[in-house]
């Protein structure tokens, strides 16, 4: 009687090779008896272990693989869907078949056709499925809003050159914040964490070249520990107020120490930062800003 044909599944595959790198002395002999086929089926499995051992859970149940009729495509997809989704982007089957149409223009690829059979098929592969998204996820920008302000960006800051181009913005710094981990020669109690903090606001170019005195802000005007200090003598522009957080005031003056600076350089910039309600530009200071933009 003739042996009845086993066909292993993605994942029985994957676990042969998992096998054989385990135990490097065991004989394909002894796999194939393990697994109840043919020798030459583990030669052939073996031959390939580096694309067995690649497969996703998702690909486990499937016993026939067919390659990719535009592997080069795929491949190309396959590593900007993973870039998409590590940056938190929204990704739909359109936005999917307008990518994969831009890389076959670029790859020179005249056959390839966005069918929805060609999609179902590369979901599959790549374990995507479709989700509904829960709480504020659905509020992060999507990959075409993304695109598009990536280009409006370019094209503001063509004429700019990289030395020209500034970034700011600020961070919290609780400078009496003890460490979580400490060494010691057994456990230790713990204690109220310390959460005095100040604000201290940094502006950077694109080359990393040049960089503005931070602006630093207390929560005091005048602190007891500075009583006779001169404070037009810091390395730093002293700022305060009674939460020690960025202020619309603080940030326009600090603008136009920015615009002081540049001015005297003769230089004309761009200062990229993001929208949060601090940054706000008053008309008195943007009628002043005529080297910073």
């Amino acid at each position: 009687m003739s042996r009845k044909r086993v066909i292993l599944s993605a994942a029985q595959k994957r676990e042969l090779c998992e096998t054989k790198e385990k135990n490097p002395n065991l004989s394909n002999i002894s796999l194939a008896q393990q697994y109840r086929v043919g020798k030459s089926t583990i030669t052939d499995i073996l031959k390939e272990k580096e694309r067995w051992l690649t497969i996703t859970e998702s690909q486990g149940s499937i016993k026939k693989f067919r390659g990719p009729k535009w592997p080069q495509l795929e491949n190309a997809l396959s590593l900007w869907v993973d870039n998409a989704l590590n940056t938190k982007q929204d990704i739909d089957g359109n936005i999917l078949k307008t990518k994969a149409s831009y890389f076959a223009n670029q790859f020179s690829i005249e056959d390839f056709h966005q069918s929805d059979g060609w999609l179902t098929g590369f979901k599959k592969c790549h374990g995507l499925r479709q989700y509904k998204k829960q709480g504020e996820a659905a509020s992060a920008p999507s990959a075409e809003s993304i695109e598009h302000d990536r280009l409006a960006l370019q094209q503001i800051l063509a004429p700019y050159k990289p030395e020209d181009i500034w970034n700011g913005d600020e961070t919290g710094l609780f400078w009496k914040m003890e460490p979580s981990r400490v060494l010691a020669r057994g456990p230790l109690s713990g204690h109220k964490k310390e959460k005095s903090r100040v604000t201290i606001f940094c502006a950077t170019n694109a080359t990393g070249t040049e960089k503005m005195a931070l602006s630093f802000i207390h929560k005091y005007k005048a602190p007891r520990v500075m009583k006779n200090i001169n404070y037009k003598n810091l390395p730093v522009y002293y700022f305060w107020n009674n939460k020690a957080w960025m202020q619309v005031s603080i940030f326009n003056m600090v603008l136009l120490k920015l615009n002081e600076i540049m001015k005297k350089k003769n230089r004309r910039i761009i200062l990229l930062i993001d929208n949060a309600s601090v940054h706000l530009i008053l008309d008195e200071t943007r009628e002043k800003l005529d080297s910073v933009e």
